[in-house]
């Protein structure tokens, strides 16, 4: 053994005496700083104090603090006791007294006068390291490093050997692994509160049909009642912040009626205020908004909405939601899912804050809406059996959670997907009281919990869609396209024709429209708006709802068109957006350009007349463009004026997707449209140029058994691209009919911008928001990011001379590549399983693994885009109301002949955009509009009458007693300056803005 010591202590003098030999004066200058920054722990005394004052001085912060002092002073005091039991002198010193030896290398700071091992600074830098690592997570490997290079600087300058720096670090990676373990062992100690919130998730459908799931929901609702009704200790159960699933039970059991009403009065059924669990990235912004008042009014019939905003599931959050909260009355926002690193720096409880600067109050469950679950155990349980269990969980769940409460109140919520209330909590919370003495637990609704949540210091600005805690899944967002394609459409028709035409007759068919809007409503829970759930939901459930939308939709604005137009057969065309413009529409068969004053009615009168011409077979051009495009459907479009070529447009790309309905997985090789030799065809039908190209792509019919990689079949997928000009625009329209045959695979159309950017725009739910064009891979997420992400409407990329525009029609997916060079539109993604397990993309599995042969999307559908191409001239407002005009063209009608412009912006170019003109009571019209960019913006409106009166009110639209909440109006707009029948609205940036307009 002796020997074995000796030749590791001669090793190790070999080793000091190389890195000695070695340094210089840089390595010398760079050991001297970490040594004396580390000298007593100085830096990490440092970072400490600044750990805490980010923080704060709640209980997180002190704990975080005190994690990194305790692994600094644990390791510390460790490694000085070691020294007098081991008593190793010096390196300086042994080699110097050693006989026959060279002189010791100088050291370059003074000589210490302790014992050589283990290293004290080695150790204490570690620990405070390594603490700090498990407390801020995103600074591990700055942290780690930093903490490396102060211990290694010992051996630089001369004071320690390398094992005496080794056996230091040793030391103190177990106090910093420690210190964490015993912070929280502290922290089971200290006081709490903890608000017990007995729930469910209900999942209207997923991987059952909805009729399937009632089936599961009336017994359990049923049993539910009795519990409340039989149990005074189990003093509240919150049903899931939605109040369809109430309304599906009472339509099966009517009677019981009285029993939900009797509940929710007295606060023991907490129900609303969303009507469905919508996906609320997927949806529009009015949307979002009808989804609230539906839910709302609903839970108003029974009793009263919930005074808390709750959502359990959502893939994401949008951006501008807390200025629609506090429009409704609403400041606190609990969730599940969605936070990035920043969950690690603000904890459980923060301000959100949106692009317009409202606020609410935010409550992460970092543990998901199942955090105390393990709380439920068998019905027939003994009661020392439950005690055990209860003692067990409570502290796991209690170590989960403590680390990031600000303050003392803890969210404790019992459910989880489709259970029942579990009738033996109030025994468990008694258990839990006495086994943790120092825990004050109580069943408690969220607005209890509402109400105890500690002051806030930390801001989480803009949307939330990120993966750190659980995946954020927004592969959905090209997820059976056609669902997608077919809400916008109904979207649109309610809210651009059905609803105007309706204020503008009178508002007779207020019922009708709530009748469709909750029948669209239904179609916008996570798992169905997303795509992810069995064939049958989406295929016999879903198609149909639609479908109602649909025809009851076209057939209502038909006849309300019927009583503005007025009986006559003069042809006509309603426009349903607010600024005059001359647009193409379809007459006698032929597209041809009209004039249209604004919102209303216009007899048809030609626009005047600008030539468009077609040259050869992909050639087309008008008065301010040119397009030429290629045989395999690509194209390049030229400015006329300045004769600036753009990029190359409309490249198809097919990648292999191994993934799911959740998630994508790239399998290749890739396979793409370049080079592809098409049919092309050029023609001019009236005041449209249109170039047809018909080719087939060549793709890989499915992936390999393996399914690691495509399989060498291929399979024949028939394209038809039309790429066309209207007359005077600055702007070319883009269709795909595109019939798939191949599996397991995504279809992307790939535009190239001109430019580089850091930065690009895109469309969102009353934003046009500000997104990287990089992004961080985060390996240690559940779901780490990708530059895929949902749009609505729109994407630009511009730079200091020029860019894109990208309008889509229904398309939810995009992604800027390449540091803005391109612009990549999503058009189909084609799997076979609601959820894999084997995706490294994401951790685990996402649903239940189930085939989903119809997700493959095979078929022929339509896809439909717009480009329009940037300067220096073309402001990113002018391409928004280019791509709004395209999705929004006039329709023709007959009638009486009389022209009827009943609101139209006066300056064509403000950035305000109309977003929703409904009726309200007594003949009112609701107005809203909506600021999408970051300045101030003013409008002037012009109205077919004078206004009598108007007055700003904010999302409840002057329903104040909405949902029965008693929340206070704390969000409205400015009032609008009236002048006659002109009416000037000034938004903040952002904002969004309502009045109720009385005309004369």
């Amino acid at each position: 053994m002796n020997d074995i010591v000796g030749a590791l202590g001669a090793f190790d003098t070999q080793l000091y005496l190389a890195v000695a030999a070695q340094r210089n004066v840089a390595t010398s200058v760079i050991a001297v700083a970490l040594t004396y920054l580390n000298w007593n722990g100085f830096f990490w005394w440092v970072l400490a104090l600044l750990l805490l004052r980010s923080r704060g001085l709640t209980r997180r912060g002190l704990a975080a603090a005190a994690t990194v002092v305790l692994g600094l002073v644990d390791a510390w005091v460790l490694a000085e006791i070691l020294k007098l039991v081991v008593r190793r002198p010096r390196p300086f010193e042994a080699i110097a007294n050693a006989p026959g030896a060279l002189p010791a290398p100088e050291t370059v700071v003074a000589h210490p006068s302790s014992f050589s091992f283990p290293s004290g600074d080695a150790a204490l830098a570690m620990g405070a390291a390594v603490a700090f690592a498990s407390v801020a997570p995103r600074y591990r490997t700055p942290i780690l490093l930093l903490g490396i290079a102060a211990a290694l600087a010992r051996v630089v300058v001369g004071v320690h050997y390398p094992f005496d720096v080794l056996g230091g670090m040793t030391i103190g990676v177990i106090s910093g692994v420690a210190a964490p373990r015993a912070i929280a062992l502290l922290r089971r100690r200290l006081r709490w509160r903890a608000f017990v919130i007995p729930h469910t998730h209900w999942d209207r459908e997923w991987y059952e049909r909805f009729e399937g799931y009632r089936a599961r929901l009336v017994p359990m609702v049923s049993r539910l009642l009795d519990i409340l009704e039989r149990d005074g200790d189990f003093r509240s159960f919150t049903f899931d912040g939605q109040t369809i699933a109430i309304q599906d039970h009472l339509e099966k059991v009517p009677k019981d009626r009285p029993r939900v009403e009797a509940l929710v009065s007295a606060e023991r059924l907490l129900i609303g205020p969303w009507h469905v669990l919508a996906d609320l990235l997927l949806v529009s912004g009015e949307s979002i908004i009808r989804n609230l008042q539906e839910g709302l009014r609903s839970a108003g019939e029974l009793g009263r909405a919930a005074r808390v905003a709750y959502v359990a599931d959502p893939f994401g959050h949008p951006a501008q939601l807390p200025q629609v909260l506090r429009a409704f009355g609403y400041d606190t926002y609990i969730f599940a899912r969605g936070m990035g690193d920043e969950g690690e720096s603000v904890g459980s409880e923060f301000w959100w804050e949106a692009p317009s600067g409202d606020r609410v109050r935010a409550a992460h469950l970092v543990d998901h809406y199942s955090n105390a679950l393990p709380l439920v155990g068998p019905a027939d349980e003994a009661p020392a059996s439950l005690r055990r269990r209860v003692a067990s969980k409570t502290a796991r769940i209690l170590d989960r959670l403590t680390p990031y409460a600000n303050g003392d109140s803890l969210l404790l919520m019992v459910g989880d997907d489709h259970v029942d209330a579990y009738a033996r909590l109030p025994e468990a919370v008694r258990a839990m009281r006495e086994v943790f003495p120092n825990v004050d637990a109580r069943i408690a609704s969220l607005e209890e919990y509402a109400t105890a949540m500690p002051p806030l210091q930390h801001v989480v600005s803009g949307e939330i869609a990120s993966g750190r805690y659980r995946p954020i899944l927004r592969g959905v967002n090209s997820t059976r396209v056609w669902i997608k394609q077919e809400n916008v459409a109904c979207e649109r028709l309610l809210v651009e024709r059905c609803e105007p035409l309706d204020a503008l007759t009178g508002g007779s068919a207020r019922d009708e429209l709530r009748e469709l809007w909750r029948m669209l409503l239904q179609n916008h829970p996570h798992d169905s708006i997303c795509g992810c759930s069995i064939d049958a939901v989406h295929d016999i459930d879903m198609a149909p709802r639609f479908a109602f939308v649909h025809g009851r939709g076209e057939a209502l604005a038909r006849r309300l068109l019927g009583e503005l137009a007025g009986p006559g057969s003069v042809p006509m065309v309603w426009d349903p957006l607010p600024w005059t413009r001359d647009a193409v529409v379809p007459i006698d068969g032929h597209p041809t350009r009209v004039h249209s004053a604004g919102l209303g009615l216009s007899p048809v009168i030609p626009a005047e007349r600008v030539a468009v011409a077609a040259s050869g077979e992909g050639a087309i051009e008008n008065g301010v463009l040119r397009v030429e495009v290629e045989p395999d459907g690509s194209f390049v479009v030229v400015d006329k004026a300045t004769g600036e070529r753009g990029g190359r447009l409309n490249t198809l790309i097919s990648e292999g997707d191994r993934g799911d309905e959740y998630t994508y997985s790239y399998a290749g090789p890739t396979v793409g449209s370049q080079g592809a030799a098409g049919r092309r065809a050029a023609s001019v039908d009236g005041d449209r140029a249109t170039v047809t190209v018909d080719l087939v792509l060549r793709l890989p019919a499915r992936l390999r058994e393996d399914r690691l990689a495509r399989s060498p079949d291929l399979v024949d997928c028939s394209l038809r691209v039309a790429v066309s000009l209207d007359a005077g625009e600055r702007r070319v329209d883009v269709s795909l009919l595109v019939d798939n045959r191949a599996s397991d695979h995504r279809l992307r159309v790939l535009c190239e911008t001109g430019t580089r950017t850091l930065t690009h725009q895109a469309g969102a739910a009353f934003a046009l928001l500000e997104r990287s064009n990089r992004f961080d891979l985060r390996r240690r997420w559940i779901e780490p990011p990708t530059a895929e992400a949902c749009v609505h409407d729109l994407v630009v990329v511009r730079g200091a001379t020029k860019g894109v525009a990208i309008g889509v029609d229904g398309l939810r997916e995009y992604s800027v590549l390449h540091d803005g060079r391109t612009i990549a539109i999503t058009l189909l993604r084609a799997v076979g399983f609601l959820s894999r397990g084997d995706l490294p993309e994401r951790r685990g599995h996402a649903g239940p693994d189930l085939a989903t042969p119809s997700a493959q999307c095979i078929g022929t559908r339509e896809y439909r885009y717009c480009v329009v191409p940037l300067d220096e001239r073309t402001e990113v407002a002018a391409a928004a109301r280019s791509i709004r005009a395209w999705l929004s063209p006039p329709l023709l009608c007959s009638g009486d002949g009389r022209a009827q412009t009943l609101v139209s912006f006066v300056d064509q170019t403000t950035p305000i955009a109309l977003s929703s003109l409904r009726a309200g009571a007594d003949g009112a019209l609701l107005l809203r509009l909506v600021n999408p960019q970051r300045e101030e913006a003013t409008a002037t409106l012009r109205f077919a009458r004078s206004i009598r009166a108007s007055r700003p009110v904010d999302l409840r639209e002057g329903e104040t007693n909405l949902g029965n909440t008693g929340l206070d109006v704390i969000r409205t707009a400015a009032p609008l300056e009236v002048d006659g029948e002109l009416a000037r609205a000034r938004l903040q940036p952002f904002e969004i803005g309502t009045w109720i307009v009385r005309p004369a």
